[in-house]
Formats: C-alpha cells, sequence, structure tokens
C-alpha cells in the first residue's frame, strides 16, 4: 500500500470496527472492557487518519474526506443506536441523540446536495471536536458509571451537536463552493475570496 493511502485505510478501518461493535451490543451486558477497547480502537483510528493526512504529502482527496465523513457517521450512530440503549441515562437523552443525528444527516446533508449536487459533510474545527467529545462518553460512561454527572454531560454534547450542526448549515449556505476542510463559520469568506481570486 503506498504511504498516501494509509489514512483512507485508517478510515475505513474505523467502519469495519463499528460491525463488531454493532453486533457485540446486541449481548445481555455488551459494555465490558472487550467492547470499550474495540470501541477505543475506532476513536483512535479518527485521530490517525486526520493526522496522516494532514502530514503525508499528496494524502488529502476528495475520497478520504468522504470516507471520513462517513467513517464519522457510523460511529456517532454506533454511539446513538448501540451504545445509548445500554446506558442507564434520562429516556430522553436518547431521543434527543436521535433527532440531532437526524437534524445531521439529513436537513444539513440534503442542503448540501441540493447546492453542491453532492454529499457533503464539513470537517470544522467544532465537529471534529463534537467527535471526540462524543467518542469519550462512552468510556466515560464505563469508568464513572449512572448518575447525575453523566447526564448533564451528555445533555451538554446535545447542546453543543444543535449549535455546530446549525453553524454546518449556515457555512453550507454561506459558501461559493462545498468547503469539506472549512475551519469555522469565520473563515467561509476568506475561503471564497481565495476560490473567486483562482478562477479569475
Amino acid at each position: 500500500m503506498k504511504v498516501k493511502y494509509m489514512p483512507n485505510a485508517f478510515s475505513i478501518a474505523r467502519i469495519v470496527l463499528c460491525i463488531p461493535l454493532a453486533i457485540l451490543a446486541l449481548r445481555p451486558e455488551p459494555l465490558d472492557l472487550l467492547y470499550i477497547i474495540i470501541f477505543a480502537a475506532a476513536g483512535v483510528t479518527d485521530a490517525i487518519d486526520g493526522q496522516l493526512a494532514r502530514r503525508l504529502k499528496d494524502a488529502k482527496s476528495e475520497l478520504g474526506a468522504t470516507l471520513d465523513s462517513i467513517a464519522d457517521i457510523c460511529l456517532v450512530c454506533i454511539i446513538v443506536f448501540a451504545i445509548m440503549p445500554n446506558m442507564d441515562v434520562w429516556p430522553w437523552l436518547r431521543i434527543s441523540y436521535i433527532c440531532v443525528l437526524l437534524f445531521k444527516i439529513v436537513v444539513s446533508t440534503a442542503i448540501g446536495f441540493i447546492k453542491f449536487k453532492e454529499f457533503l459533510s464539513l470537517h470544522t474545527i467544532s465537529f471534529k471536536l463534537l467527535i471526540v467529545i462524543l467518542f469519550t462518553y462512552p468510556i466515560l460512561y464505563y469508568f464513572v458509571g449512572p448518575g447525575t454527572f453523566i447526564n448533564a454531560f451528555s445533555t451538554g454534547i446535545i447542546i453543543c451537536g444543535i449549535l455546530i450542526v446549525i453553524e454546518e448549515i449556515l457555512i453550507i449556505l454561506m459558501s461559493d463552493k462545498p468547503y469539506r476542510n472549512v475551519k469555522s463559520i469565520l473563515h467561509v469568506k476568506a475561503e471564497n475570496e481565495a476560490a473567486a481570486a483562482q478562477s479569475v
């Protein structure tokens, strides 16, 4: 395998690891040490693929960005549909996570597809930070257990998720082109100016 394809390999590995995570979640007591180790391995691939894509020559690509987005969504789906049903948290939190996930997948993705005629999921700083925090959630639950703290932590994630999806929608609406790697809504103007300068 060429070195420049390694980030894509880690993204694919994250997608593949979601399969045993989904299957193992069907056990009577799924959230054991084995499950957390596999989940942690899936999360680590998220950190590795991004770092490699930035550091390796010619490693960044449209395919890589799409694979990374799909892998992120797969891992979030595992948290929402496989892990959370086995967690002792407030029931409305599970519903809220599903609503935010659908808001992200359906509304944001639909707007991007309608405007740019392609699958679009942005890699903003806030979204990547949310993925990191969301990744720590099941691990934190494993060590801390159920209670007020984990419910409050989960509520904070939901609020941040709503704000981040709103930011993504606004970025798409403000963008002249599909900027997958735009850092934040504050960088859209500069991206538009750079794209306009290149087209002259």
